[in-house]
Parts: C-alpha cells; sequence; structure tokens
C-alpha cells in the first residue's frame, strides 16, 4: 500500500514538473510540445480549415476580369466566417499562454517548443483571412524575427508576402521573395509554392508575362504527394489562358482553356473555359456553325440554366464579329431574359444592346438599355465611366427628342375640332380601362395559381394573429416568396431596396410634403381625374402666348439636338439635318447664325465645298458683322485676339504673383498699368481687386473700403465680387462691432478654427480612398516611424473623409513646436512618397486636437490650409522659442 502511495505521489510530482513552463528539461519540453501540438494547434488548423471552406464556397468569381492567385473573402463578407477564424485564434493564442516555456525573466525561450511558433502563424493566418491585414503581418513578422532557427519562419515569410500583397506594399514582398530564393536550405512545400508567390507578386505589378511563366511552373508541380492539387492547377491554367488572351496570344489561351478542362475542376470552370474558347473564334478563319451548334446544344441543358445568359450572350459575340446585328440583338435580348442571378452579365448584356443601337443610331432605344446597363452592371467596370457619360449624354438627347414630339402633338391637338379631340380623349380613357382591367385579371389570376395561397377565398376571413393560420398568409408562406423574389428578379434584377428604385437617376425624384388626412382622397381623385375629358385638356397651348412658349421649347430643343449630334456623338449628318430641318421650321429662329457656322464648318471637314460655301455665303450676307463673319473674312481673327488675351493673361500672372510675395507696392502699379495699358478685358476687375487689397496694406482701411465699393458698383456680378463683398462685410463689423457682436457670438466659437499652441496636436493626412493608394501610405507612415521615431508610441487611425478620400489621423504629440518639427521630417521622407503613393495626391498638416472635430464636420481642407499657413508656418521657421 505505502509502495502504491509513493507511486502516485512520484507521478503527480512529475507531471507537475512537466506542467511547468518555467523548466526547461527534456521532461518538460517534451509535455509542452506534444499538447501544443494535439491540443491548440490542432484545433485551431482545423477552424481554419473550416473556415477557408467557406470562403471556397462563397466565393463568386468574376470571369470577365483575370481571375486572382489566391482566395480571400472581400470585406463586406469576412464577418461571414468570423468565428471560424475567433475560434482558431483563441485556441492558438491560449496554447501559446500554456505551453510556451520562459525563462527566469519571464521571457519566452523561442528555441525551447517546436510548436509554438506554428501557433503564431496561424493567428496570422485568421488575422488575414479577417481583413485584419496589419494584425496579421505583425504575427508573421513576430514569428519570422523571433524563431530564427525555425524552419517555420520561411512559412510565416510567405505568409507575409500574401499579406503584403493584399495591403499593396509589393515593395516589400519583392525583399523577402528575393530572400526566399536565395535560401538553401528552403523546405520543399515553401519552394513548391515559391512560384506562386512570385506569380501573385507579378500580376499585383502588371507583369502579366512574368506571372504566366511563373503559374506555368507551378502547373507542372503535378506529384500526387508533394505537388500542387489538380484543383489548384487547374485554376492556375485558367488563369494563364486568361493573362495569354490579355496579350492577344489567342493559340497559347486556346491551348491552356483545353488544359484546364483536362484537369477536371468543378463545372464552373470547365463551363467558362468553353465559352472563353468560343469567344476566342476566329471567324475569319474558321467556320463558326459548329461553335453556334455546341452553344445552342448548352443553352438546351438543364445543368446550364444558371449560365443560360452567358451562353446567349457569347452567341451574340458570334453574331457580332459575323456583323450579323439583328441576330446578335436577338441573342444579346435572350441574355436579358435568361439572366437569373448574375447581374454583371445583365448589365454587360444591357450594355451591348445599347452599344449596338448606338452605332445604328437608334438612339432612343440605345438610350434605355445605356439606363439599365448603368443600373445593372458593377461600378467596378472599367468602362464605368464612359458608360455613365454616353448615358446622360443619350438621356439629354432622348429628352429633347421627347419634347419635340410632344409639344408638336399638344399642337396638333389643339387644331382638331372639338368632336375629333374628343374621339382621341375616348380612345385614350377606353385603353386605359382596358389595360387596368387586364392587369386586375393578371393580378387576380396569378393570387389563385400562387402555391398556399388562400387569401381572398369565399367564405372565408384570415385571422393574421392566430397561430395557426398564418401559413396561409402571404408572407408567412416560403415558397410564394421565393416565387415573388423570383419573378422580381427575373424582370428587374437584383435592385437596391431603396426609394425610386426603377430610376437609375434618383436625383431627378423631387419629394413633396404629404398631409396624411388627404392621402386616400388624393389617390381616389387621381384616379378618377384621369378617366374625365378635362383631365387631358388641361395645360394646352390654346392661346397665341401659349403657342409661342410651346414653340421656343421646340427650338431650344432642336439646337440641343443638334449639338449634341455634333460636339458629343460626333455624328455630322444627323447635326446638320436637324439644324435645317431647324431654320426649315423656324427660320427666324434666334439660333440661326451659330446653326450656319455649324454647318459650314461641317461641311467643310466633310470635304462638301458647294454646301459649305452656301453657309458661308448666308453668314457674310445675313450676318455681316458678326464674330463669325470676322473669322471667315480673317481667318487669324481668333487667334490674334486669342495672343491679345494671352498677353493681358501672363501680365495679370505677374501681377498676383508680386502680391502673393507681398510686394504691395510693386503689385499696385502692375495693377494700375494694367488698367490703362489694356482697356476692357475679363481681367479688369481682378486688376481692380488687387489694386484695392494693395491700396489698403499701404494706406488705410478706409481706402481699401472705399475700393472695393468702387469695384462692387461696376461688376456686381464678376466672380472676385463676393470676395470684395467679404471683406466689405468684415470693415463694417470692425467699424461697428456693437451691431454684430449679438449676431456672431455664438457661431464664432462654432465654425472657426482655434489656436492653442501648448495643447495636443495631431498629424492628419487626406489621402485617395483607393485600398493600394491609402494602405500603402499607412504601411510607409507606420515604418518612417519606427525607423526614426523608435521611442515614441503612435496611434493610426483612420475614416472615410468624403465619397473619395480617407482622413488618416496620427496621434499625438504634446504641443505645435514638436509636431511641426515631426512635420518637417515626414514631408521630406524619399521613402514615404514613392510608386503609387504621390506627393502631389495627399495633403498632410498638423492640426489641434480639438480642431479636428470641426474640420471632419466642414470638411473644407481648403480652408484649413489658409488656417495652417497663417498659424503654423512660423513655427517651421523656428520662429517660437
Amino acid at each position: 500500500m505505502l509502495i502504491k502511495r509513493f507511486i502516485y505521489s512520484l507521478a503527480i510530482a512529475f507531471l507537475f514538473v512537466a506542467c511547468s513552463t518555467k523548466k526547461n528539461t527534456v521532461v518538460s519540453r517534451g509535455y509542452h510540445n506534444l499538447t501544443a501540438r494535439f491540443n491548440g494547434y490542432y484545433y485551431s488548423c482545423l477552424n481554419i480549415e473550416e473556415g477557408q471552406y467557406k470562403i471556397d464556397k462563397s466565393n463568386k468569381d468574376n470571369f470577365d476580369q483575370i481571375l486572382p492567385v489566391y482566395i480571400y473573402p472581400p470585406g463586406d463578407k469576412a464577418k461571414n466566417t468570423f468565428p471560424e477564424f475567433d475560434k482558431a485564434i483563441k485556441k492558438s493564442s491560449t496554447c501559446i499562454q500554456r505551453h510556451a516555456i520562459k525563462d527566469k525573466k519571464g521571457n519566452e525561450i523561442p528555441s525551447s517548443g517546436k510548436w509554438i511558433d506554428n501557433n503564431w502563424i496561424n493567428i496570422g493566418v485568421s488575422h488575414l483571412y479577417k481583413r485584419e491585414l496589419f494584425s496579421g503581418l505583425e504575427a508573421f513578422e513576430y514569428v519570422a524575427r523571433t524563431y530564427t532557427k525555425s524552419k517555420d519562419k520561411y512559412t510565416a515569410m510567405a505568409w507575409m508576402v500574401k499579406t503584403n500583397n493584399e495591403i499593396g506594399a509589393v515593395s516589400s514582398s519583392e525583399q523577402i521573395l528575393s530572400l526566399l530564393k536565395n535560401e538553401k536550405a528552403l523546405p520543399h512545400k515553401i519552394k513548391v509554392e515559391l512560384p506562386v508567390l512570385e506569380a501573385d507578386y507579378f500580376m499585383r505589378r502588371g507583369l502579366n508575362t512574368e506571372a504566366a511563366t511563373k503559374l506555368m511552373g507551378a502547373i507542372r508541380s503535378s506529384n500526387p504527394i508533394t505537388g500542387i492539387s489538380r484543383k489548384k492547377r487547374a485554376r492556375y491554367s485558367f488563369i494563364v489562358a486568361q493573362l495569354f488572351e490579355q496579350q492577344k496570344n489567342n493559340k497559347r489561351a486556346l491551348e491552356y482553356y483545353k488544359k484546364t478542362i483536362r484537369l477536371k475542376p468543378n463545372y464552373e470552370l470547365v463551363f467558362y473555359s468553353k465559352i472563353k474558347m468560343a469567344k476566342l473564334l476566329d471567324v475569319k478563319r474558321n467556320n463558326s456553325e459548329k461553335t453556334k451548334k455546341e452553344l445552342l446544344k448548352m443553352a438546351k441543358e438543364f445543368k446550364n440554366n444558371e449560365y443560360y445568359d452567358v451562353i446567349y450572350y457569347t452567341l451574340g459575340e458570334i453574331e457580332e464579329k459575323e456583323r450579323n446585328a439583328t441576330q446578335a440583338l436577338y441573342y444579346y435580348k435572350k441574355s436579358v431574359q435568361t439572366s437569373m442571378n448574375n447581374p454583371n452579365q445583365k448589365g454587360q448584356s444591357y450594355l451591348k444592346l445599347g452599344e449596338i443601337n448606338f452605332d445604328l443610331t437608334n438612339y432612343q432605344p440605345a438610350e434605355a438599355y445605356y439606363d439599365s446597363a448603368v443600373v445593372t452592371i458593377s461600378k467596378d467596370h472599367p468602362d464605368y465611366a464612359s458608360i455613365v457619360a454616353r448615358k446622360k449624354t443619350l438621356e439629354t438627347l432622348v429628352g429633347h427628342i421627347r419634347t419635340i414630339s410632344k409639344e408638336d402633338s399638344l399642337q396638333r391637338f389643339v387644331k382638331l375640332s372639338e368632336s375629333e379631340q374628343n374621339k382621341i380623349i375616348d380612345k385614350i380613357i377606353s385603353n386605359l380601362e382596358k389595360e387596368e382591367a387586364r392587369k386586375e385579371k393578371e393580378i387576380a389570376k396569378n393570387s389563385n395559381q400562387l402555391p398556399g395561397n388562400t387569401i381572398g377565398s369565399p367564405g372565408q376571413i384570415q385571422d393574421i394573429g392566430t397561430p395557426g393560420a398564418g401559413a396561409s398568409f402571404y408572407f408567412y408562406n416560403q415558397n410564394t416568396i421565393s416565387f415573388g423574389i423570383a419573378d422580381f428578379t427575373k424582370k428587374w434584377g437584383n435592385r437596391k431596396l431603396e426609394d425610386n428604385w426603377r430610376r437609375s437617376n434618383k436625383a431627378l425624384t423631387i419629394d413633396e410634403p404629404v398631409n396624411q388626412k388627404d392621402t386616400a382622397s388624393t389617390k381616389m381623385v387621381a384616379k378618377s381625374t384621369n378617366k374625365t375629358r378635362e383631365y387631358y385638356r388641361t395645360n394646352l397651348p390654346v392661346s397665341d402666348s401659349l403657342i409661342k412658349k410651346s414653340n421656343k421649347k421646340i427650338i431650344h430643343s432642336y439646337y440641343m439636338m443638334g449639338s449634341i449630334y455634333k460636339e458629343e456623338l460626333n455624328n455630322t449628318k444627323k447635326s446638320v439635318a436637324t439644324f435645317e430641318e431647324l431654320n426649315s421650321r423656324f427660320p427666324t429662329n434666334k439660333y440661326l447664325l451659330n446653326t450656319y457656322y455649324i454647318m459650314y464648318r461641317s461641311h467643310l471637314a466633310e470635304k462638301n465645298q458647294p454646301r459649305a460655301d452656301y453657309y458661308k455665303e448666308k453668314i457674310l450676307n445675313e450676318f455681316p458683322d458678326s464674330e463669325f463673319a470676322l473669322i471667315i473674312k480673317n481667318p487669324s481673327y481668333a487667334s490674334e485676339a486669342n495672343s491679345a488675351k494671352s498677353e493681358v493673361e501672363s501680365f495679370y500672372t505677374t501681377v498676383y504673383q508680386s502680391y502673393l510675395e507681398k510686394n504691395y507696392s510693386q503689385a499696385l502699379t502692375g495693377a494700375k498699368e494694367g488698367l490703362s495699358k489694356f482697356g476692357k478685358n475679363v481681367y479688369v476687375s481682378k486688376f481692380e481687386f488687387i489694386r484695392a487689397l494693395c491700396v489698403g496694406k499701404l494706406k488705410s482701411v478706409d481706402s481699401l473700403e472705399y475700393y472695393l465699393k468702387l469695384l462692387v458698383a461696376k461688376h456686381p456680378n464678376d466672380e472676385v465680387t463676393p470676395l470684395a463683398n467679404d471683406i466689405l462685410l468684415s470693415i463694417k463689423k470692425q467699424k461697428n462691432p456693437d451691431l454684430y457682436k449679438t449676431a456672431d457670438a455664438g457661431t464664432a466659437q462654432l465654425d472657426t478654427f482655434s489656436v492653442n499652441l501648448d495643447a495636443e496636436h495631431f498629424i492628419i493626412a487626406i489621402v485617395p480612398d483607393d485600398p493600394k493608394i491609402a494602405d500603402s501610405f499607412k504601411v510607409r507612415l507606420n515604418t518612417f516611424n519606427n525607423t526614426y521615431y523608435s521611442s515614441k508610441t503612435f496611434n493610426l487611425t483612420s475614416n472615410l473623409f468624403s465619397d473619395n478620400k480617407q482622413l488618416v489621423v496620427l496621434k499625438s504629440f504634446p504641443s505645435a513646436k514638436e509636431v511641426m518639427s515631426y512635420y518637417e521630417n515626414v514631408i521630406k521622407d524619399p521613402d514615404l512618397f514613392k510608386e503609387e503613393v504621390k506627393k502631389e495626391m495627399i495633403d498632410i498638416y498638423p492640426i489641434l486636437g480639438n480642431n479636428l472635430p470641426l474640420l471632419y464636420k466642414k470638411k473644407n481642407i481648403g480652408s484649413y490650409k489658409i488656417f495652417f499657413l497663417d498659424n503654423y508656418k512660423n513655427l517651421s521657421e523656428n520662429k517660437i522659442k
């Protein structure tokens, strides 16, 4: 019995010694290595694998763009896998706390544990997938820096490359890749992945030829045990094909699309490989009928129901290559009709329909299709800005076409007899009633066909509040909800939930206040009034004045249409035809001279000399004193006028520069000379403004006030007048402070920046809201701080400042003097501003802590710049002791 107790006590003592993290013995190391590997690390790996599986499953690749080498969740969807990666972080963190062996001072002994570094890597990986990139990078850098004798440091370095690439700091990746390539003792696993890492790096830098070469090397690593998996090699093969396609090397692209199919990846990759091969078909050298038949066969297979839109779009592209515009339009329309859950593809189809109709000069349908394309297509589309611009142009053009059509129709209508008018109105009302009846019948029919729907059945009253009756209510039935969603998506696509969702331009809607008491009556009136003759007789041009007003609208729309055709759509033929129709219908319109000159220039460009001479003579005979006549008579007239203007502009620039340099006497002399030398010109008010300011600086406030009042009286609508009025108001406040004291007391404290040189200050940077630029800037700023201010602790944060800007804030500095010292160093740092981070794109300023909320509220960086120059510039010149 005593022996058993002794053995038991010895075992407990042995276990206690082994559990201790303060003993660096063989037994202790063995115990902690064993438990660290099969407890924390093992379960952490399982959690990461679960998260990666969810990411792969939910990933939706955009096959219209080159696929990324690595799959990461987008920022808005990263939170879906937070639970898995948070568990992994917790498991690994606990493992490190419990099993990292430490010395007597409490510092970890890196060489004592085999699995602690792996847990740190798992923490970094989890942060990376959570899109907490800087936290992940910090963990990887810690491993590479601390566990120098472990081969796992190379794994950490590989993840550092991936993270830096995601951040946009590719220059940092280059250094690490160079170290890995030159390392002789590199583990086999990292050697195999190294070409893929390099390919990702090259693609981020736009070096696609080098990227393709590296990926081709990775594809050859086909060993089933030590090589790259077939699934990954298929993805790399597809990317290589895309890269060759981008370089117009269609032969090699086809080779690798076929290779992708041979590697038997998931069906989506097989499908898009076939689609890409069909798109690369050279219709001039090869017969397209076989490809078309294969695509039409695919369009009949149920497994492709999610891809019907892509198939029909590809058929449309082939027909377009063969210049079969009618058949191409048919297939693009089919693509739109069959689109289910692919808004980007639907947007591409709408865009194609718009482009073809535009090329055919069918501008009204083109406008409708462009409008749908803008609503549906992704804002990341490379041509999104030009698509929006053309849509706006067409929208404006079609608006003028409709204005002319409407005004002409109304004028024709009022010329009819009353009986003829009544016939037309009665027909409109009859059609309206028939359409309403058809819609009501269709709604009733659909309601009866909806599965599980019993609402409206005779003799039944649904008790929505009763639990048992819930399934019969429309929105309690999941089948009917799914039916409705599918039907809506088929017709409208994936629309954002918002007011006026049908409209692409929400700015055109005006919300007016609604009296709740009148809502029901208003609806009833609206429903009844559009079925009365009186409703259609309102706002008709029945008098001469109203006819004249209507004609003005028509004339303006004709002129704008002709100008749009000429300037924005480059359709000279339509432009000339529109202007000729305008002048034919309204021979004395106010745009007559302008249209003559535009048609004169258009015919000259088209080398139609007879018509050009015709309009030239009309200008010279009908408008002999016009500027256009002078230009025709003297071709150098315009250049001479511009030369005179440029001389004035140059002289004004010199005067203005003298004023900026505080050389007020010289600026005053120059302003007076400018007024006397050049006479009447566009810079007169500016010369007078500088004269007033200089007189005020050299003489008195009264002189300043006199000259400013003179300027305002002579130039009431000039661009410098508001500035002059502001100064005059300030002078009034200075002369009569009691009159303005009460009114300005509240706003002065709220709306002006304050000065306190001894209070806490920050550094702010206004940077473009582009992840590559903003993230690179923050990384380099951190590097700058670690290099030159390692003894100080800073806090770097960023927020959205405007639609396209971020506000980066570095906290904090105890006084203005210290922040200005830092400011002078940071703006001169050559490593901060290079590559994509350009100095001219970023505004950096010191700011008082109390002024930051005001700047964020006003978002007027220009006014803060002036405040900074007035109050902080002397600090940089060491004038504050």
